[in-house]
């Protein structure tokens, strides 16, 4: 899938478009794969197949997602506005949800194009605003929220962020990114199962009712599908 299908990409002036073109390098990532583990130097993936969750993990404590990325933005952002040599280890992680194309350029070389075109200065810190906000609505549904109707928006989200309601995640990936036991996401699914909003078989996910399943993981004031 081309880059220009990207909606971040889709933001920036066109001579920036052309830049990143002749820069980008096509990758293909892996679902469970933590970026920037194996990268020589900081990279930003624009991503256009892939979904990648943010997720919080600490050791000695269970991980869990705080947000989403899909093909209308970029992971590793932040890599381009922070100190590339930060004095703390950060505990919110880039992991690979959903496997998929992306393209890749080194957080520097996009780090000094956006010191000469402002018009991508601001598309880019329109993103880190909307995914600031997204970041926050998660964690207020994460205590509004019981593991059902986490689950279901989850799955919701995911659907939106892939392009697909045929999903490829594991209970124990469930598991994970809802901070919970694994025996919890099987309970829960199986209860969405039975409503005839999903199926599921051998880590193959299937949703039968998009909006059904969006009802369920609506709370009083949002839904995590709200911001897909």
């Amino acid at each position: 899938m081309s880059p220009i299908h990207n909606g971040l990409f889709k933001q920036l002036p066109p001579e920036v478009q052309t830049f990143l073109l002749a820069e980008f390098e096509p990758v293909i990532l892996k679902a469970g794969q933590l970026l920037g583990r194996l990268d020589a130097q900081a990279r930003v993936y624009f991503l256009s197949g892939a979904t990648v969750a943010l997720v919080v993990e600490e050791p000695g404590h269970k991980s869990l997602a705080v947000g989403l990325l899909g093909a209308d933005d970029a992971a590793g952002l932040g890599h381009v506005v922070q100190d590339p040599q930060p004095t703390a280890p950060a505990t919110l992680k880039l992991r690979v949800q959903t496997s998929g194309p992306a393209w890749a350029i080194p957080a520097n070389v996009l780090r000094n194009l956006l010191t000469k075109y402002p018009l991508a200065l601001v598309a880019i810190s329109r993103q880190l605003v909307q995914m600031v906000t997204h970041v926050a609505t998660v964690a207020a549904c994460i205590q509004t929220l019981d593991i059902r109707a986490r689950l279901a928006a989850w799955l919701v989200l995911s659907a939106q962020k892939a392009g697909t309601t045929e999903l490829q995640l594991t209970h124990e990936h469930l598991a994970q990114m809802l901070g919970v036991r694994r025996v919890s996401i099987t309970l829960a699914a199986g209860e969405l199962r039975d409503q005839g909003l999903l199926h599921y078989h051998r880590g193959r996910l299937h949703i039968l009712d998009l909006p059904g399943l969006a009802q369920v993981g609506q709370s009083t004031e949002s839904g995590l599908n709200r911001l897909a």
